[in-house]
């Protein structure tokens, strides 16, 4: 009898912490994303283009609960002579997983990147000759997004940028304000 009494407390409480561990994670919704939800963050990784870190600031607005504008302005730091500034709109359409703390989305957009082609002409005197090359593009990829805190997002992104002669992958870690 002693030994059925064990094990009917040993199941309950292994009942409980499954119980705790599935409320906590599924009931609280204050993580969800709505409608207005804005954040403001930075982001930091590499670019495939000129094989370079690239970092940047993003501004999110949902307008909706699957929908939402991400426009993102990025710097591709100086490797084999060139670097960049891109600039980009994106649409998010995210999807909440786990109680909303984290978040998938797929992306598109459009992409604007000014690209300075260096070619040092006198290493003694360092002058440096620039030519500049504009392109527009297109941006498609994905990304997951954990809700640390409601007021805080770290999140990882991935996107192919094509451009004409420019094409790049491009991948970023960032973290975020939301307010």
């Amino acid at each position: 009898m002693t030994l059925s009494l064990k094990f009917f407390r040993h199941s309950l409480s292994v009942a409980s912490v499954i119980a705790v561990l599935f409320v906590s994670l599924c009931a609280d919704n204050a993580y969800a994303i709505g409608k207005g939800e804005k954040s403001l963050g930075f982001r930091a990784g590499y670019t495939s283009s000129n094989q370079s870190a690239v970092a940047g600031m993003y501004f999110q607005y949902a307008f909706s609960r699957h929908f939402r504008l991400s426009p993102d302005v990025d710097y591709s730091f100086r490797h084999n002579g060139n670097d960049a500034l891109s600039i980009n709109l994106n649409a998010h359409v995210p999807f909440g997983l786990s109680a909303d703390r984290f978040a998938i989305y797929p992306l598109a957009g459009l992409n604007y990147t000014s690209w300075n082609i260096h070619e040092i002409k006198d290493i003694e005197d360092n002058n440096d000759a620039k030519n500049r090359v504009d392109r527009l593009g297109m941006n498609v990829g994905a990304g997951i997004e954990y809700y640390a805190k409601p007021s805080l997002k770290l999140a990882f992104e991935g996107k192919y940028r094509w451009t004409k002669d420019y094409d790049s992958g491009v991948f970023t870690v960032s973290i975020g304000y939301i307010f």
